[in-house]
């Protein structure tokens, strides 16, 4: 029972985890590439298209000035440069 409690738990907490990692993101050149060189490190190929995906996202949203969407997008790419761990 408390080990079904303590998943639901991280499950329901998980999403939010990005969410509050945008507040010290700053979504700027030097934030940028220091995201590329995140991503280069990831040797998962899905992953790393993932995080490749949020940061071309990343980029445009910066790009268009829109520094909260560009705060996400970053967020995305840590949230993807993250190793998946077995809830269980």
């Amino acid at each position: 029972m408390l080990k079904k409690f303590i998943v639901t738990a991280a499950l329901c907490t998980a999403p939010m985890s990005p969410v509050f990692a945008q507040a010290d993101l700053i979504c700027d050149q030097d934030g940028l590439k220091a995201l590329e060189a995140e991503i280069a490190q990831i040797e998962d190929l899905q992953r790393k298209n993932r995080a490749e995906e949020a940061l071309a996202a990343a980029r445009t949203s910066f790009a268009a000035n829109d520094i909260d969407a560009c705060k996400l997008h970053m967020g995305e790419v840590t949230t993807a440069a993250k190793p998946l761990s077995d809830p269980l």
